[in-house]
């Protein structure tokens, strides 16, 4: 299966793959998403951006509270979590 190149933040963001593969703390990381962190400049940054976003959500000054809200239900509705 062909994936698209993201180059938006707002990309990363939208793709379950990728919220798996920042969120999962497993040892083994998908190749594909590994290859963003050599990726040209711009596109590299959005990936960046996109995992911090990801990792520290509640601290996210792109994003609405309602936003934020939004993407971790999603989140948790991918991972199969229960949210406190």
């Amino acid at each position: 299966m062909k994936r698209a190149i993201y180059t938006k933040v707002e990309q990363f963001l939208r793709d379950d793959d990728f919220i798996r593969y920042v969120l999962d703390s497993s040892p083994e990381k998908d190749s594909y998403w590994v290859s963003y962190e050599t990726a040209a400049p711009l596109i590299r940054a959005a990936y960046l951006k996109a995992c911090d976003i990801l990792l520290h959500l509640d601290n996210c000054e792109l994003l609405t509270p309602e936003q934020t809200q939004a993407l971790k239900q999603r989140i948790f509705r991918s991972l199969h979590i229960v949210a406190n």
